[in-house]
């Protein structure tokens, strides 16, 4: 076996087979079935209320996550994949969908008047340069939503319950919790931040990322994977907010409460990355401590890339972490992979006729299929109990001279005997 940083490379009967990168995954069979199918729900469930798609490129300047996503971010300090073009020019694989958005409504002009508000979202991969583990890939992919243009307790409240409408869609119901927080700004944030590094300073045994976002963020210390546990009586940011801010935060948990959504005020939460202000969330496994779901406000983060002052509000969802949870409560999301019918050809005319009848009913919208390398009745009847057949017909000798074709139902048993010409007529009735 051979290993270098990128690749493990094995070395088997003369060959050379190569592995997919760290961080990656192949999915295929039920998997990609079961995942396609998630994806169809989320298209779903935003068709109702009223988004559309936008589909930016997997790649982007440097500076577009330096400036959007804050150099006091992990993802930015060193998660992001970058490289240079010929021209010297320096580019990063998308490492979150947020920025890509509000540069697409910026560039396009998508922020004016009779635009908003603007409801957007998108499907795609991100990538993460980060330690691979149970539902954290380097390569993984995002479900996302974007508003522009609304700024109100109401639209929080509905941006949540979309996100809970998506989860009922895939009937997770259990150990999920929604967390709230509120992010203050201004002299508030000033004061608070300043209270913050003053508790912080007791602390001696530090993380090294706490002790840089002390200086750059000091928010994103509430954050931390490793020291996180320990602030428990860290000063919490409602006693430095306004009374406003304080009343939006609790009628926000009041309203979704009622709507029957599952939530708790986390004075704690920050989220991770930098353009977050005003309502901050996750949707969280109380299993597994991850967030599924997660998102917020992030009112000033058009201006800060060049656009006019525009509030904005999102989150994304983790589609490996849906499809965990799947997994773990056992939930089947895409339907039952049935054929239609399976057509088993016995001889080289056959043949001819079956390729003849799969055209007329593919186009006809019937699921069919056969097997070209049939050598008898057995081979061919295993083949259509693997695929899941609802129907069999034998395309032979007998029935090509008789024009007379026996379909056999799999579920009833019973054989049916049509014409040719009638077999696609016949399927369609029976569905």
């Amino acid at each position: 076996m051979f290993r270098n940083e990128n690749v493990i490379i094995f070395k088997a009967k003369g060959d050379f087979m190569i592995q997919k990168p760290r961080g990656t995954q192949d999915l295929f069979l039920n998997n990609s079935k079961e995942w396609n199918a998630v994806e169809e729900k989320f298209r779903k469930v935003l068709n109702v209320f009223n988004y559309g798609e936008i589909i930016t490129p997997m790649f982007e300047s440097k500076e577009l996550f330096v400036r959007g996503v804050g150099d006091s971010s992990d993802i930015v300090s060193k998660e992001m994949y970058e490289f240079t073009d010929r021209k010297g020019r320096e580019y990063v694989l998308r490492p979150e969908g947020t920025a890509p958005t509000v540069r697409a409504i910026i560039e396009n002009k998508l922020y004016i008047q009779e635009n908003l508000p603007y409801k957007t979202f998108y499907i795609g991969p991100i990538f993460r340069y980060e330690r691979p583990q149970a539902g954290r890939y380097r390569q993984f992919n995002q479900l996302g939503v974007e508003t522009f243009g609304i700024d109100s307790i109401s639209h929080d409240v509905e941006l949540i319950s979309l996100g809970q409408s998506f989860l009922n869609e895939l009937k997770i119901n259990n150990d999920i919790v929604v967390e709230i927080n509120y992010l203050i700004s201004g002299d508030e944030r000033k004061t608070y931040e300043a209270e913050l590094k003053k508790y912080l300073s007791s602390f001696t045994d530090l993380c090294s990322d706490c002790q840089t976002r002390i200086n750059k963020n000091v928010l994103r210390v509430l954050d931390c994977k490793i020291d996180g546990n320990k602030f428990t009586d860290a000063p919490k940011m409602f006693e430095f907010a306004s009374q406003e801010n304080n009343d939006r935060l609790n009628k926000t948990f009041i309203q979704l409460k009622e709507l029957g959504i599952e939530t708790q005020i986390n004075f704690n939460l920050v989220r991770g990355l930098d353009y977050y202000t005003g309502l901050v969330f996750e949707f969280k496994n109380v299993k597994t401590d991850q967030a599924i779901i997660a998102g917020g406000s992030y009112n000033n983060l058009v201006e800060e890339l060049g656009g006019p002052s525009l509030p904005a509000s999102g989150f994304a969802i983790g589609i490996e972490r849906i499809m965990m949870i799947l997994k773990d409560q056992n939930i089947k999301v895409s339907d039952e992979d049935e054929l239609d019918l399976f057509i088993i050809p016995l001889s080289d005319e056959a043949q001819f006729l079956t390729n003849k009848l799969l055209l007329e009913a593919r186009s006809a919208n019937l699921k069919v299929d056969t097997n070209w390398n049939i050598k008898n009745l057995k081979a061919g009847f295993k083949s259509a109990e693997r695929m899941n057949a609802k129907n069999i017909v034998i395309v032979g000798e007998n029935s090509i001279n008789s024009d007379n074709y026996a379909i056999k139902d799999q579920i009833s048993g019973e054989t049916t005997e049509v014409k040719f010409n009638d077999i696609v007529k016949y399927l369609k009735g029976k569905k």
